[in-house]
């Protein structure tokens, strides 16, 4: 591309989960191997209560009230605190850990969006997750090649959407101008909030059509991967 047909941008920030990765299919493998490895018998109710308390310990993570090690092992003594269920919370997380690390499900269309989108921009991927897990996971995953560097919040000690997590971002990719930058995420609390926060536009991914509710308001939103390049293409 050439003349006034150049994008407006040269970085594609992606957040991982959720966004990429298919994390609903992932935990929920991963939590029915572990359960299975420690004789809790797998059902939709244990992982829904699950769900409400990991979405509630990772809110809490995300503005600073909890560090990542307190949370992975007080969602599960919660969980089996709630359900009645005798098991050593410490055990059971870091089972649960290891079958997390093994699951590189991509959501439909991720991979070669990120195949074709490699070819014109730079890509950095953006985590909020445990580096344990997402580093074991992003080293297996077929699109770890066509990014230039992972940012994981549990290795550098802040995250999203705290400014000094972009700044880290920032810092890693060279400092380029926050305009020529674009993040894209599914959360509003974390994706899109750091965007707001560090002033660099934001396409929110919205495959279940969400609310705003008053979050932070994206440049973009989409509700399907392949809706992306158009976005980069033309601004």
């Amino acid at each position: 591309m050439t003349g006034s047909t150049r994008p407006r941008y040269r970085w594609l920030i992606f957040d991982a989960d959720g966004t990429l990765f298919d994390f609903r299919l992932g935990e929920t493998t991963a939590l029915q191997l572990t359960t299975q490895k420690h004789g809790i018998e797998y059902s939709p109710h244990l992982h829904d209560v699950y769900k409400v308390i990991s979405a509630d310990l990772w809110g809490r993570f995300e503005v600073g009230e909890i560090t990542l090690k307190h949370l992975r092992v007080v969602r599960f003594e919660r969980l089996f605190s709630e359900l009645g269920i005798d098991i050593a919370p410490e055990s059971f997380n870091g089972d649960f850990m290891e079958d997390l690390g093994r699951q590189t499900q991509l959501l439909p269309g991720a991979e070669d969006l990120i195949r074709e989108l490699s070819s014109r921009f730079k890509l950095l991927l953006a985590t909020n997750g445990i580096a344990v897990v997402q580093r074991a996971r992003f080293s297996r995953s077929s699109i770890r090649r066509y990014f230039e560097d992972v940012v994981i919040s549990d290795e550098i000690g802040v995250a999203k959407p705290q400014t000094g997590y972009m700044e880290e971002v920032f810092s890693r990719m060279g400092q380029p101008a926050k305009a020529e930058v674009l993040i894209i995420g599914d959360s509003l609390s974390s994706d899109i909030a750091a965007g707001a926060n560090f002033d660099v536009d934001t396409c929110w991914f919205n495959p279940d059509g969400a609310d705003l509710d008053g979050g932070p308001k994206p440049t973009f939103t989409i509700a399907n991967l392949d809706e992306i390049d158009a976005i980069v293409s033309n601004t």
